[in-house]
Parts: C-alpha cells; sequence; structure tokens
C-alpha cells in the first residue's frame, strides 16, 4: 500500500501540482479558518501543543454550547480537508526534492501522512469530548493530547526537513549556474 501511494505521490509531482496545492493550503487558512471562526474560542485544543484533561475541559467549558457545537462541524469538515491538503502539499513538495535520490525517500515522503493520522486521531478524540460534554473523558482527553502533541513534533520535523532540503536544492541550482556563468 505505501508503494503504492509513494508512487503515486510520485507520478503527480509536479511544478502545477505543487502550486495549485500552495494555493488550497492558503485559503483553507487564510479564508475558510478565518470564516469558522468566532471570537468565543481563542484556544482550540488541536492548536495547543498538550493539555491535561482538567486544561481540556476547562477550555471545552468555557466555549460555551454554541461554539461547542461550531467546534464539531468545522472539525468533521474543514479539519478533515485541511490535514488532507498540506499531507498532499508536503508529500509532493518532498518527492520534488528528494526526485533521482534513491528508494529511501518513499518513507520521507510518507512523513506527512503520519501528520495526517495523528491530527485525524486527534480530531476524532476532539469530537468525542465535545459531543459527550459535560461529562468528563479524561482518557480520551489524554489520548487526544498524545495525539496533538505527536502531530506537533511530526508537523515540525516535516517542516523543518523541507524547509532544509529546499535551501540545499537552492544552493545547488546557484553552485550550478556560477560555475556556469563565471
Amino acid at each position: 500500500m505505501m508503494k503504492k501511494i509513494c508512487s503515486w505521490i510520485r507520478k503527480i509531482s509536479r511544478t502545477a501540482v505543487l502550486l495549485s496545492l500552495m494555493v488550497l493550503y492558503l485559503l483553507i487558512i487564510l479564508v475558510m479558518f478565518p470564516a469558522f471562526a468566532t471570537e468565543a474560542y481563542v484556544s482550540p485544543l488541536d492548536l495547543l501543543f498538550h493539555y491535561s484533561p482538567d486544561q481540556a475541559y476547562a477550555l471545552i467549558e468555557s466555549y460555551g454550547a454554541e461554539v461547542r457545537h461550531s467546534y464539531v462541524v468545522s472539525t468533521l469538515t474543514l479539519d478533515v480537508i485541511y490535514p488532507l491538503t498540506y499531507s498532499l502539499l508536503f508529500s509532493v513538495w518532498l518527492s520534488m526534492l528528494l526526485k533521482g535520490q534513491g528508494r529511501f525517500n518513499c518513507a520521507v515522503i510518507m512523513l506527512p501522512f503520519v501528520i495526517l493520522l495523528f491530527d485525524l486521531l486527534e480530531n476524532s478524540g476532539i469530537v468525542i469530548m465535545l459531543l459527550n460534554y459535560p461529562q468528563r473523558l479524561d482518557i480520551i482527553a489524554q489520548l487526544t493530547s498524545m495525539a496533538t502533541s505527536i502531530k506537533w513534533i511530526f508537523a515540525v520535523a516535516v517542516i523543518l526537513l523541507t524547509l532544509c532540503l529546499s535551501l540545499l536544492r537552492l544552493f545547488q541550482y546557484l553552485l550550478r549556474n556560477k560555475s556556469k556563468h563565471p
């Protein structure tokens, strides 16, 4: 299965696809997320790095019924589209950066999908907590917080890896062109 996904990612990895995914990503974060946002929930759980069950339920309580409902709707819609978009974006980007670098790159190309997995687990836990409020599900809160932390660890790693590889490719390009035109 992983080889099929890697093969498909490699096949679609073109500049036009990368730019389209970047535009979609920006559309989501600059237009769609603000449209869903309300002043009432300033600190969504999925933007925190870690939280205790007490912290999670204090936030959930502070949202109020209307915001909890809105949070569920946005988590089940937009917060499914968003991780799919950024996972594809970074996989395509990494695939383009690693083109011709050997077989190990399939594991690297798949790293953004690890973020996707933990983001979806996090979303599931958040929805379960929101829908069952005021009942406290402390084990779900702990597992959701762990998924959130793992998501952020992998997100930072993928972003740093992508930036480093992009800079490396840029330097290689500049050195090649400098040697052609002294």
